[in-house]
């Protein structure tokens, strides 16, 4: 993916501003974030897709929030000013175009896709064995205790 990304950087003023941008930002984040933390991170963004998708209104909402996730890794993408009013530095975090997002997103997507459905689907099917295996232990009990009386 990053890959891709110099290649598009590297070819001079061609190409889309929003691909160009999507490109500069997945650079950024490479060279500022180690490769497992951004692993990590999508892949929990991924897990979280799984358990609650109400989250996430469609696909695009979901890679859209991915790279958000992803950008906050770094501190290439934040800024910071001064209020006055109450005498503090805030921190403000400099939004993509959407477009740009969404480019981004679906490499993103393309690179963790699949294993990021993968790990969910592995996740899922732990906690319902759990869930059945707690619930088989209940029911043991209960006859354990019908026994008694």
């Amino acid at each position: 993916m990053v890959g891709h990304a110099r290649v598009v950087l590297a070819r001079q003023g061609a190409g889309s501003a929003y691909v160009r941008q999507a490109a500069s930002e997945t650079v950024k984040l490479a060279e500022a974030v180690e490769a497992g933390t951004v692993m990590e991170t999508a892949f929990a963004v991924y897990l979280m897709a799984d358990q609650q998708p109400r989250r996430f209104q469609s696909d695009r909402a979901f890679r859209v929030q991915l790279v958000r996730r992803l950008r906050g890794l770094t501190e290439a993408n934040a800024g910071t000013w001064f209020d006055h009013e109450t005498g503090k530095t805030k921190r403000v975090y400099r939004e993509l175009p959407p477009q740009a997002a969404e480019v981004m997103g679906e490499w993103i997507a393309k690179a963790f896709g699949a294993v990021g459905l993968f790990l969910a689907r592995m996740d899922r099917e732990q906690r319902e064995a759990a869930a059945r295996k707690t619930d088989a232990d209940r029911v043991k009990m209960a006859e354990a205790l019908e026994a008694l009386t």
